[in-house]
């Protein structure tokens, strides 16, 4: 008769023979190792399909690219020459004194800009804007009496379009209270970022001056 000790230790033989395998390779080690070779087939798959998407992605953009070139070499050297580019800086006729408060006197100026082309036409044009206002009866050192700055995104936010309408707007309000007099030079300067180009303009306004 076996003992009940030699039975567990008959037991513990055939399950350790049951687990190994050849070489002596545990079958969870094994169940493991192919799990983890069958997660690396998997990312391995998706990395080639990222792969062969990425390709046909920079096939169309090469393709895109190529038929720009050919549209620009088509077009020729001289298109830049038949653009809608700012000729000139027109003031508007209402461009001058602001009563902004309702009270007595203005409390600046607003300013009405017009971009023109060579045709003379009004055109919406990205750029930035300087209005400097002066009073050139005050002594020399003293004539710059106000100085105002809009960069390209704040300029494109002032235009107007409409019925009547078809400009940049711009308030300036006094820097130091009302000028000494009656009659204020306004100089306007834009820079046009399609050519670079600095284009300048100035008109002399009456202000009204509030009253003692």
């Amino acid at each position: 008769m076996i003992s009940r000790g030699t039975a567990v230790m008959v037991s513990a033989v055939l399950v350790s023979a049951a687990l190994t395998g050849c070489g002596g390779t545990n079958i969870f080690q094994q169940d493991e190792k192919i799990k983890q070779l069958t997660a690396d087939l998997a990312a391995a798959r998706a990395e080639a399909q990222t792969a062969r998407q990425d390709a046909i992605t920079a096939k169309k953009y090469a393709a895109l690219k190529q038929k720009q070139i050919d549209t620009l070499v088509g077009i020729g050297p001289d298109r830049l020459k038949k653009l809608y580019d700012v000729k000139s800086l027109k003031l508007g006729q209402y461009t001058g004194g602001a009563d902004l408060d309702g009270q007595s006197g203005d409390d600046g100026v607003k300013v009405f800009l017009r971009p023109v082309d060579a045709k003379g036409d009004t055109i919406k044009a990205a750029g930035s804007v300087t209005i400097q206002l002066y009073d050139l009866a005050l002594p020399a050192d003293k004539t710059l009496i106000g100085e105002y700055k809009w960069d390209v995104d704040e300029v494109a936010k002032a235009f107007a379009s409409g019925f009547m309408a078809y400009h940049y707007t711009f308030t300036c309000p006094w820097k130091s209270g009302p000028p000494k007099n009656a009659g204020i030079t306004v100089r306007v300067e834009f820079v046009d970022y399609l050519t670079g180009k600095t284009l300048s303009t100035q008109k002399v306004c009456k202000i009204d001056l509030p009253t003692s």
